[in-house]
């Protein structure tokens, strides 16, 4: 049975995808015998268990070999890049536009650069699911971006976690300092407001564009 597929980086996984763009970059691409260099290994079978891993977890894809004396060369995944802050933005899961669900946090898949819009290392994308933001031009199935780390304005959209259990949303955030309350807002009418203490509201994401391919 195969081994299930892992999304984290180990710190010798990291030093050997930082090496494979290292080797791009200087060389225009990246052989073994040029990874065994950068990393002073003594040779390719010291290499060869952690490549497996790495391209087994979708990091890397390794091409040519077969034949003998046929060199082979590694690529990085848009996984890869994403890994390393070289471009990518990572999915990270589903979103609900609609009544208050757990949001999904894993990372499964990227969205090539070509196919962005303008972000910033540690932007991230959320699936949208449900109809509740359709009034501001959010369907469900866009890809939204969105910004930690960023204090919210009265009135932005923005992800965000409620209580304990961190149920997710995506709304329109609106303070009432007096009250020490937030209500979180819909653009569709047929949804109610979700109002809630201040200290069980947590943003996870400011609201900065959205993605959609068809």
């Amino acid at each position: 049975m195969p081994r299930p597929r892992s999304l984290d980086l180990t710190g010798v996984h990291r030093r050997v995808l930082g090496a494979v763009a290292r080797c791009v970059e200087e060389f225009g691409s990246a052989s073994l015998p040029d990874l065994v260099a950068e990393l002073g290994l003594a040779g390719v079978t010291s290499l060869a268990p952690t490549l497996k891993v790495i391209e087994r977890n979708g990091f890397v894809e390794v091409l040519g070999g077969g034949k003998r004396g046929r060199r082979r060369w590694v690529i990085l995944t848009e996984r890869g890049k994403a890994a390393l802050g070289l471009g990518g933005l990572k999915v990270l899961g589903e979103i609900p536009a609609g009544p208050l669900a757990e949001a999904v946090q894993r990372c499964d898949s990227f969205i090539n650069n070509r196919d962005l819009l303008p972000h910033r290392h540690n932007d991230f994308l959320l699936l949208v699911r449900g109809d509740s933001m359709v009034g501001d031009g959010i369907l469900p199935g866009d890809k939204v971006l969105l910004r930690p780390n960023v204090q919210v304005q009265n009135g932005e959209i923005a992800a965000v976690h409620v209580g304990d259990e961190f149920l997710a949303t995506l709304k329109h955030v609106h303070f009432e300092p007096g009250r020490n309350r937030i209500t979180l807002k819909a653009s569709n009418p047929d949804y109610e407001d979700v109002i809630a203490p201040a200290s069980d509201v947590r943003v996870a994401g400011v609201f900065r564009g959205l993605i959609r391919i068809p």
